[in-house]
């Protein structure tokens, strides 16, 4: 990532770095990489958790835009000049972002993919940033390892702090912050020419079977939870309904279940047990919003 942003042809204002207080090789690391190069601020993470640090970040900012990616990612050397471009030219966007593209991944021929970014009225949510597409468009949510928000709207929209994380995890917080600028009437953009290569690595795995069952759990409770903030009244039964008979690959529903049981065996039971279990965290969290959240980093 470092190499990456230093070979931006818009240069960094300045550089925030989110690491935990007892890294110091990482410390150590920037500053023999960076040394003068940028300016960068290290901001630790502590026990209240990613978005906390996000927000203590915001509010340490001068600037007028703000953009996001990850430590396993590599913006392309044209990527901040793109944001800069894509704010001067429609100053009605709040967000811009672009193609979260996994380099271990071949797309040479995947079909392009016109919906992306995207919640329908009952809770379907069409990701999709990793896909090539055919042209920019208005979407709901842009992905967080490639976007850039105007630093005021950030600020006055806030990031949802009732979001359940894990290590330094937090499910679906750009679906959160999309679907909160949305129901203000303010626009994101996605260009797919503005592109990010990503390395991700496997998180949450150490078990013998590949599977985390706190991660499925919080997932599956901040979905909920954001879906049953931001749809209709009617969009809120459908999407239960939905939910609960269908789901999706990362929170199964009953159709799930059955379609990956010959594969999985026991395995899918509990991940649909765990997916209810978050469903019901999540419909608690909604339902209860003045109530205390607690975060909890589980380990099983």
């Amino acid at each position: 990532m470092l190499s990456a942003l230093m070979a931006q042809t818009r240069k960094l204002d300045a550089l925030f770095i989110l690491i935990h207080p007892r890294d110091t090789e990482t410390a150590d690391l920037l500053k023999n990489i960076l040394g003068s190069a940028i300016p960068y601020t290290l901001i630790y993470k502590d026990q209240s958790g990613p978005i906390a640090a996000m927000l203590k970040t915001l509010h340490l900012m001068s600037c007028d835009v703000v953009a996001f990616t990850h430590d396993d990612a590599a913006p392309r050397p044209d990527w901040l000049a793109r944001i800069e471009s894509l704010f001067a030219c429609m100053p009605e966007m709040a967000g811009v972002g672009g193609r979260d593209l996994p380099v271990s991944s071949n797309f040479e021929n995947t079909p392009y993919c016109d919906v992306m970014g995207r919640v329908t009225w009952y809770g379907k949510i069409y990701a999709n940033h990793h896909l090539p597409c055919s042209s920019a468009r208005k979407v709901d949510s842009l992905s967080g390892v490639n976007a850039a928000y105007r630093h005021d709207i950030l600020m006055a929209t806030g990031l949802n702090q009732r979001l359940q994380w894990q290590q330094d995890t937090v499910w679906f917080w750009e679906l959160a912050l999309g679907m909160a600028l949305k129901k203000q009437g303010v626009k994101q953009w996605y260009d797919p020419d503005m592109v990010v290569e990503h390395f991700p690595g496997k998180l949450f795995s150490d078990q013998k079977d590949g599977y985390w069952s706190a991660s499925t759990r919080k997932r599956a409770q901040n979905e909920t939870y954001i879906l049953l903030k931001y749809l209709s009244m009617f969009g809120r039964f459908a999407c239960m309904v939905y939910v609960l008979m269908v789901g999706s690959r990362d929170s199964y529903g009953l159709l799930q279940v059955m379609r990956y049981l010959p594969r999985e065996g026991s395995l899918a039971f509990r991940k649909i047990l765990d997916a209810l279990r978050g469903r019901y965290n999540g419909m608690q969290t909604w339902m209860f919003p003045d109530n205390p959240i607690p975060h909890q980093m589980i380990k099983e």
